[in-house]
């Protein structure tokens, strides 16, 4: 949102006219003020949740319930964010995805961190790098349009357990010989990705980040005005988060289903990163088999996600499987089975009862891109379709794989 808008916004807020305030008049500070900036804000965001509904009218009801809950998550991400933003001289580390604040399909392997910048500051970024498989390091600008900029990840940062110390600033100082990310003018924030291959062994890092270029200082006591504007804030970012992925989803559901297809390189802070994307659309008696050769990656993973472009749970079940998870056929060739029932093989990306979603591929750090294929199959015909050494699993041994997925969560997420 521009300025201007801004401005528009604060103003309807307020329960003034725009051209009161962007003339000499004062705002609306007197008796209920409050009362009826908050009922602006609230009517604000109830109009722009049901118009997202309106424009994205789902058939199933597990579809809708889903779509509350996404607006729910990101009416709450925005606050969060945006009242980060407004301690710039403090900037702490947040978890970004867990179980709950998805979108954008959040990877089923990164832990995600974040902290709000300011691009004129001088940072330093330090601790001990846990045991993940990759570990990125990347300057971004997150509102109101995304951008990437420069990044830092594995041997750039150190080894598995070492410390590491960043420098984050416009400039690189002359005697700094460290590792430096520079801070362009449109940069405001910073984020951290682990991912993890072994869930059952790997660990994450630890982080501090801290300012340095100015001492942290209490923040004034806030007076109606500038309360007014964050809530206009929390609402643009809020109005932004509902639609940025929606006409992207749009086109996929109508030109990749049931296959998958190449998105080239990424570009979120690893040199080689290789993306696909597809959408799964299954009746009853369907699931798809997904088959590739190995990419020669560091890391590579399958997940699926929902209409809103939120992660399957993976954590309860097996909506995701990676390259350390999934046992190959005795010709060296991955097989993956999409269904919404246990198929009895080891490789099984679980729809959760989801009757179509997202599907993405990620190959990190790859040096080639075998394009997966996929098929379409009756149930009844997927034993037919699979190798007769196809790794095959029971139920208790499916109940361990998501004993391992809820242990690691703990030591993935906990503080």
């Amino acid at each position: 949102m521009s300025r201007a808008g801004y401005a528009c916004a604060v103003a309807v807020l307020l329960g003034v006219s725009s051209m009161t305030a962007f003339g000499e008049q004062r705002g609306d500070d007197g008796p209920g003020a409050d009362i009826r900036a908050w009922e602006a804000f609230m009517n604000a965001a109830r109009d722009a949740g049901s118009e997202f509904l309106r424009r994205y009218p789902q058939g199933e009801q597990s579809d809708r319930a889903e779509a509350l809950l996404y607006l729910s998550q990101q009416l709450a991400g925005s606050v969060q964010l945006t009242l980060a933003d407004q301690d710039r001289d403090l900037p702490l580390l947040r978890l970004g995805a867990t179980n709950i604040g998805k979108w954008g399909l959040d990877g089923a392997d990164a832990r995600y961190l974040g902290a709000a910048l300011d691009p004129a500051g001088r940072y330093r970024l330090s601790g001990q790098l846990g045991t993940a498989r990759l570990t990125a390091v990347q300057v971004v600008t997150d509102h109101p349009v995304y951008a990437a900029h420069g990044s830092l990840s594995d041997a750039a940062l150190g080894t598995p357990g070492s410390e590491v110390s960043v420098l984050l600033a416009p400039e690189r100082p002359a005697d700094w010989q460290g590792a430096w990310l520079p801070l362009p003018a449109q940069a405001n924030r910073l984020v951290i990705r682990e991912y993890f291959g072994d869930w059952a062994s790997e660990s994450p890092a630890h982080w501090r980040l801290e300012r340095l270029d100015t001492a942290a200082t209490p923040a004034p006591l806030p007076d109606l005005a500038g309360a007014a504007a964050s809530l206009a804030n929390v609402q643009a970012r809020f109005e932004h988060r509902l639609h940025i992925w929606m006409p992207w989803l749009e086109r996929t559901r109508e030109r990749s289903t049931n296959t998958l297809v190449p998105l080239g390189p990424g570009g979120q802070g690893l040199a080689n990163n290789v993306y696909g994307e597809g959408w799964f659309r299954l009746a009853d008696d369907e699931v798809l088999l997904i088959e590739f050769d190995s990419p020669q990656a560091a890391l590579w993973s399958l997940q699926l996600g929902n209409r809103w472009w939120e992660s399957l749970d993976y954590i309860h079940r097996t909506g995701s499987v990676n390259g350390d998870q999934a046992i190959a056929d005795g010709d060296g060739r991955y097989r993956i089975v999409v269904a919404d029932r246990d198929p009895g093989y080891a490789n099984w990306l679980d729809t959760g009862g989801h009757r179509e979603g997202a599907m993405m591929y990620r190959f990190q750090n790859s040096r080639n891109a075998p394009l997966p294929a996929v098929r379409l199959l009756k149930r009844g015909a997927l034993d037919a379709a699979m190798p007769r050494d196809a790794a095959r699993i029971d139920a208790a041994q499916r109940a361990q794989q998501i004993a391992l997925r809820r242990a690691h969560a703990h030591r993935r997420w906990s503080p």
